[in-house]
């Protein structure tokens, strides 16, 4: 029920392991991952990915608005809860059952800009 990420520190790997983990935990289980402080590797995990994927535990959609959509559709009907402290961030899932997803990393999970959900929520800052 419990995934530690202490891997390569690298920004991409970090997002990959959570594109491939997270859907397989199994409903109430935990991911952790480590070494998320500002340092050059680990940047784009904290500033791209990070802000993405907590406004879509936040997303509620916009039925008038046919192109609204979770930066994340694959992670974002799984996710319960996220808590981040200095250099750490644990993503608990909710209780949908666990299943083996094909790893997809999206292009943009490193991009915040690509987003249109997130876009729309800040105005032009970011999109």
């Amino acid at each position: 029920k419990i995934v530690v990420d202490d891997a390569s520190h690298l920004s991409k790997h970090m997002v990959t392991s959570v594109f491939y983990w997270f859907p397989r935990i199994e409903p109430g289980g935990l991911m952790v991952v480590e070494d998320i402080q500002p340092i050059e590797d680990a940047n784009l995990f904290r500033t791209q990915f990070l802000p993405q994927i907590m406004n879509d535990l936040h997303f509620c959609g916009d039925p008038k608005e046919p192109n609204d959509a979770p930066c994340f559709p694959t992670l974002q009907p799984l996710l319960a809860s996220i808590h981040c402290e200095m250099h750490i961030c644990i993503f608990e899932r909710n209780d949908k059952p666990a299943y083996e997803a094909s790893l997809v990393v999206p292009e943009g999970a490193l991009d915040l800009t690509t987003c249109k959900a997130l876009s729309d929520s800040f105005g032009s800052r970011y999109g």
